[in-house]
């Protein structure tokens, strides 16, 4: 009898307790709802943008979700005007801005949309030719080997736009080209079939631009930049477009292009020249929310400019109100202003070889993240980056007092690959310059060959030790 007395008392406090607490556990259980942003897009800032999503999750106290798909400018674009209706992503991103056909679409359909530009990055040629470190090219030649008039490398007017290393080709066979191009809409594809029309017309008509083509017989197609890149390095002689950061950070060998003011450069030396950023100047219209339809960077003057720049833009719908969770629409306007913030988009230029716009452009963006409308509903969402007593812990707060272990472990491995990367271009510089000295001894030789070795399997190991922390970060909570 007792104790079924304390039973039922007991019963009864914690049945007390949990109407006492159901208001603070439910509110808490609101607060803690995950709060999910979804982009798609463009292949190109996509580890960019992964990058400052992942670092937002960790950063945030109210849980967060932040996604980007990585399906080209095309897809991206189709899933951000959605028929005019609501979009089926909460924020489009593309290398190119809306069609003035879109443009004026949504402006029929009483719908406003602004164009955030939030990176610049140069679009290149890479090839695989055996035995070639440096290949010079001018616009109008690659427009004849793209179109297959110019088929073999060893062509003579090849050789005799500043290629002595394929005189050695001469006496050889043909060297056949492999030409490679992306399978499907793609703004890579855009920017080099108008790069090509514009500096080239005789070799390059305008039945051949666009961002998806109909591409000469004997050309073969790639799927995505991923996809561009395994095209190039597998078929020795191949020749292909891809955007620069991509190509270099794959290894792949860069050709050096002829810009319009005559100089012959790469992308690399472009952008230690100022020559990517100088692209952006006098481009823009008057407000982030008009027509951007004929904003172009490509060919422009300038002795160090790279004559195939792009703009990456993000779309966003003006008004936001039509989120179903208001705190999403805050988060999504969180993330935007990210792009301009030196903390978070910097690593894009470090990491991932982009362009970081000038200031002049990063206040245009945020003007147009000013023009953005959410429900009143919406909490807005701060960052600390200095430490604020108490404030820092407040629901709707990105702090960077917040990490996970991995951050640091991924930044000390990324360290240490740099250190390595640069160590080996250092003594591949010095070998091939060994080649060229008489007065190196054997034994100095050897040496340095084997130096070469030692870092080289330096930069393996670190490889796999990437791979292992990856494996041990998708896999870590899973049990």
């Amino acid at each position: 009898m007792m104790n079924t007395l304390s039973f039922t008392r007991g019963l009864a406090a914690a049945a007390a307790f949990l109407v006492a607490t159901s208001s603070v556990v439910l509110g808490h259980s609101s607060a803690s709802q995950v709060v999910n942003v979804h982009g798609s897009g463009t292949t190109n800032p996509s580890k960019c943008y992964w990058a400052i999503m992942e670092q937002i999750e960790a950063r945030t106290k109210q849980p967060t979700h932040l996604t980007y798909r990585a399906v080209g400018s095309t897809t991206g674009t189709a899933e951000f005007i959605n028929s005019y209706g609501q979009p089926a992503n909460d924020f489009g991103s593309g290398d190119l801005p809306l069609n003035k056909t879109v443009y004026d679409a949504f402006t029929t359909a009483g719908v406003g949309v602004v164009h955030l530009p939030v990176l610049l990055g140069a679009v290149s040629f890479f090839h695989s030719v055996q035995g070639v470190a440096k290949l010079n090219l001018s616009p109008c030649l690659l427009a004849r080997i793209f179109s297959r008039d110019i088929t073999v490398w060893n062509h003579p007017d090849i050789i005799a736009f500043s290629n002595p290393a394929l005189e050695n080709l001469g006496a050889m066979e043909d060297l056949p080209i492999n030409v490679v191009h992306r399978v499907r809409g793609s703004s890579s594809t855009d920017s080099v079939t108008n790069y090509l029309m514009d500096a080239c017309p005789d070799y390059w008509g305008a039945d051949m631009v666009g961002s998806k083509i109909t591409w000469p017989e004997g050309t073969n197609g790639c799927e995505g930049s991923g996809g561009m890149t395994t095209c190039i390095k597998e078929t020795p002689g191949t020749i292909g477009y891809i955007d620069a950061g991509h190509g270099i950070g794959a290894g792949l060998v860069e050709i050096e292009l002829e810009n319009i003011d005559g100089t012959i450069q790469s992308s690399e030396e472009a952008a230690m020249n100022g020559g990517i950023a100088s692209a952006e100047a006098g481009v823009l219209p008057a407000s982030p929310d008009m027509d951007f339809s004929q904003v172009s960077l490509l060919n422009r003057p300038g002795k160090y400019t790279w004559p195939i720049v792009q703009m990456t833009y993000v779309y966003v719908r003006k008004d936001l109100t039509y989120f179903n969770d208001p705190q999403e629409a805050g988060l999504v306007v969180a993330f935007l202003k990210t792009l301009f913030d030196v903390d978070y988009i910097q690593q894009c230029a470090d990491d991932y070889g982009f362009t970081i716009p000038s200031g002049s452009v990063k206040a245009f963006g945020l003007q147009g993240i000013g023009m953005l409308e959410v429900s009143n509903e919406t909490m807005p969402w701060t960052f600390e980056s200095s430490t604020q007593p108490i404030a820092g812990q407040d629901q709707y707060v990105i702090s960077s007092k917040r990490a996970r272990i991995s951050d640091l472990e991924r930044s000390s491995l990324t360290t240490d690959t740099a250190a390595l990367v640069a160590e080996n271009e250092m003594l591949k510089m010095q070998l091939n310059a060994v080649a060229n000295d008489a007065g190196m001894t054997d034994s100095q030789e050897s040496q340095l060959k084997a130096a070469l070795a030692m870092s080289t399997l330096c930069f393996i190991f670190l490889s796999i030790s990437f791979i292992a922390y990856f494996f041990r970060f998708c896999t870590s909570g899973k049990e």
